[in-house]
């Protein structure tokens, strides 16, 4: 045994020596490599060109970002251009077609109230007369009244004018005609249209003729409906409001740079000028002097084609427009807009100058900032190069100072902190390496010393082998315990067993009743609707009401008109004596019809007020309802969430269970582990006693080592001294 240590501890020896040669060579090896890697290093820096430098990589890699900003804004610019003229083109082709859809809405229950009118058996009754005078004044009185009255409730209506030359013409427009009324209409451009279309209407725009009969003004219409009554030789005009066509189209708030206008197959256009008035450097007047849509080839390609509506871009007075129209039925007319394409595109072109100047502003920053980093890099990086050119000379009391704050700053504090721990080795290596020498005369000493050690430390591990007995016994003791501790734990395990099953129950239920909670709350939200729908309806009843109220007030005037035309009717039968009598009983019977109106008037506005009563009634007690509906629902609500709250509360507990069972589990296997390693400890202990007795032999046997151990300190020495020799060079 003592001879095998000794062969070990002298092949110990022997290879660190054999490791210090090798170290020794392997330094001079370097020494040549780091000159030779030193002379290819400046070879390779006089090669290097401004192509290769870091400057201008990071000028690169600035500006392809830039380049690619610059890509984005175009790019971004053509799709919102195109988004907006898009989008703008549409928003303003759907108000013209919607504003030329009420027109044509318009115009189409003129042209419906016109054949209720000539189909009227009344009015064709009257127009045939075959009443006698009296009955004649009475039905003319009564169509009259329905005109005016038609005229006042029909926006679009102006005037309603039913001509002819075998009774007294009826007009809402208050004039009265000349004999032959009709057969000078009949001899005009309209009058030619009906003798040869009987059954046609004609919707005739300016007409200077049908105005200097009508006694008419040309700036209160925009279009006259012209036709035949049924069965008898009478015409009907009905005249468009002009006022009703520039109301609608001023609601459109048209830019005040485009036009706007409504367009007669005769060439009369009607302009909106209601935004141009407060823009001082129009002049109305010109605009107003000539056409803008009629003249030009635009208008005339829509007005002939079969669409109905349409847009496109046209050349107009030297500057390109958006031309939209959309056709008002079979009036023949047009509703027709220009809007410049730069107004269109103003707001693409200033995101345009937003996105040059960004792009610019980037570019000269970018610039500048890649200018000042590569600048302080490049100085940086001269100044590391310098220095650790004369450390690769050996001087390595050199410097390295910077004021960067960045890495530059970490990695020259770095490069300093490394030359400083090579100056601290190299200064310890020379205050060692005479140490060295020292020390190994004190190995030979060192070794009496280690074996009087060894034998000291046989008698201690007698009494270790002691104390290691007693421990087996306490083992032993330890494993009873942990027994007993195992049957409580299992029955602990149980128990947390149970309570999981019981707060999984009541999780289950609480879900239920979660679930009938949310039931709860959407019929809550479906009553609360029908609720709000029952208001609604009711407060349309009440705006019913008052219309009705309205149309009620109209017929008391006309029952007050009535009366006082009696009174005068009366009046002028006592003027006429004897003649007058039977007209007298005749005023007297329309006096007493207009009384009778007048009282039942009356009394429908004491039940519609009831009505309106009852109705605000209904109303106060459904939205009551509703706030009774709306607090269940938020009690609901409430309810629902404390189910949620409660689920949360109970998930929470059984996932606190689960890990109450789990670490149970746990210590039922700490416990089984534990009762094993107490017993390997113990048979862990009972080993180490006998192998005590091992250790005194041992002992002994270090003695022939140390000899061993005193020739191998002597090599040590001499390599020593060696490097004591090479460490000299170094300037520190």
């Amino acid at each position: 045994m003592k001879r095998t240590d000794d062969n070990h501890f002298s092949k110990l020896l022997t290879k660190g020596a054999d490791l210090v040669k090798g170290k020794k060579k392997k330094a001079e090896e370097t020494k040549i490599r780091i000159e030779k890697d030193k002379k290819e290093l400046m070879e390779h820096a006089a090669k290097l060109n401004f192509f290769s430098t870091i400057r201008f990589k990071l000028v690169g890699s600035f500006l392809v970002p830039i380049a690619f900003i610059i890509i984005l804004g175009i790019v971004s610019f053509s799709k919102a251009s195109q988004g907006m003229q898009n989008s703008y083109e549409k928003a303003t082709a759907d108000a013209i077609n919607m504003t030329g859809k009420f027109l044509r809405f318009g115009f189409a229950s003129v042209e419906a109230t016109s054949i209720q009118y000539v189909n009227d058996s009344v009015i064709t009754k009257y127009f045939m007369n075959l009443s006698d005078i009296v009955e004649a004044n009475t039905t003319r009185r009564t169509i009259t009244s329905s005109l005016t009255a038609k005229q006042i409730t029909d926006e679009f209506i102006q005037n309603v004018y039913m001509l002819s030359d075998v009774v007294t013409p009826i007009t809402s427009a208050g004039s009265y005609y000349k004999e032959g009324i009709l057969a000078s209409i009949k001899e005009t451009e309209a009058g030619e249209f009906l003798k040869n279309n009987r059954n046609k209407l004609l919707w005739d725009g300016q007409d200077a003729e049908l105005d200097a009969l009508l006694n008419s003004k040309s700036d209160d219409y925009s279009m006259r409906l012209v036709r035949n009554f049924v069965g008898v030789d009478a015409v009907l005009i009905i005249e468009i409001k002009a006022k009703a066509v520039m109301d609608i189209m001023a609601g459109l708030e048209f830019d005040k740079s485009g036009y706007l206008g409504f367009v007669t197959p005769d060439g009369r256009e009607l302009i909106d000028v209601s935004l141009k008035k407060q823009d001082p450097g129009i002049d109305l007047e010109a605009l107003l002097s000539e056409p803008v849509f009629y003249n030009e080839s635009f208008y005339q390609d829509a007005r002939k084609g079969e669409a109905v509506q349409g847009s496109k871009y046209v050349e107009y007075r030297g500057a390109e427009y958006l031309f939209l129209y959309t056709k008002i039925g079979d009036t023949g007319a047009m509703l027709c807009a220009l809007m410049p394409k730069a107004v269109i595109t103003s707001q693409a072109d200033s995101i345009k100058d937003l996105t040059v100047i960004i792009v610019i502003v980037a570019l000269v920053l970018a610039t500048l900032i890649v200018v000042w980093l590569t600048a302080g890099i490049d100085l940086t990086i001269k100044r590391i190069i310098d220095k650790l050119k004369l450390a690769a000379k050996g001087d390595l009391t050199v410097q390295f100072n910077s004021k960067r704050k960045d890495e530059f700053n970490i990695l020259i504090d770095e490069i300093q902190l490394t030359f400083a721990n090579m100056k601290d080795l190299i200064q310890q290596v020379k205050e060692l390496s005479g140490e060295v020498s020292e020390s190994s005369a004190n190995v030979s000493r060192t070794s009496e010393a280690f074996l009087k050690s060894s034998e000291d430390i046989a008698s201690a591990m007698n009494e270790i082998e002691q104390g290691i007995n007693q421990q087996a016994r306490d083992a032993e003791e330890c494993l009873v315990q942990m027994d007993s501790l195992s049957q409580k734990i299992e029955v602990v395990g149980e128990n947390t067993k149970e309570i999981g099953q019981i707060a999984d129950i009541t999780r289950k239920s609480v879900e239920a009743g979660t679930v009938v909670s949310k039931e709860l709350n959407d019929q809550t939200k479906s009553t609360t609707l029908i609720t709000t729908g029952i208001i609604k309806d009711v407060e349309r009843l009440a705006e019913k009401s008052s219309t009705i109220h309205k149309i009620i007030n109209v017929i008391s005037d006309i029952a007050n008109q009535t009366n006082l035309l009696s009174l005068n009717a009366s009046i002028e039968a006592a003027r006429a004596g004897e003649h007058g009598m039977g007209f007298a009983v005749v005023a007297s019977e329309i006096r007493t019809l207009a009384e009778q109106s007048k009282n039942s008037v009356n009394d429908i506005k004491k039940i519609i007020g009831s009505i309106q009563e009852d109705t605000k009634s209904v109303a106060e007690t459904a939205r009551k309802s509703e706030r009774v509906l709306q607090l269940q629902e938020n009690a609901v609500k409430n309810t629902t969430a404390s189910y949620q709250n409660i689920s949360e509360s109970v998930e929470s507990l059984v996932v606190f269970l689960k890990h109450i069972t789990d670490n149970v589990a746990n210590i039922e296997e700490a416990r089984v582990s534990t009762l094993a390693a107490i017993e390997n400890i113990s048979a862990v202990l009972e080993e180490i006693a006998a192998s005590s007795n091992n250790v005194n032999q041992t002992s002994a046997d270090q003695l022939g080592s140390v000899e061993s151990l005193s020739k191998s300190a002597a090599k040590l020495k001499d390599n020593a001294d060696n490097l004591v020799d090479e460490v000299q060079k170094f300037k520190v």
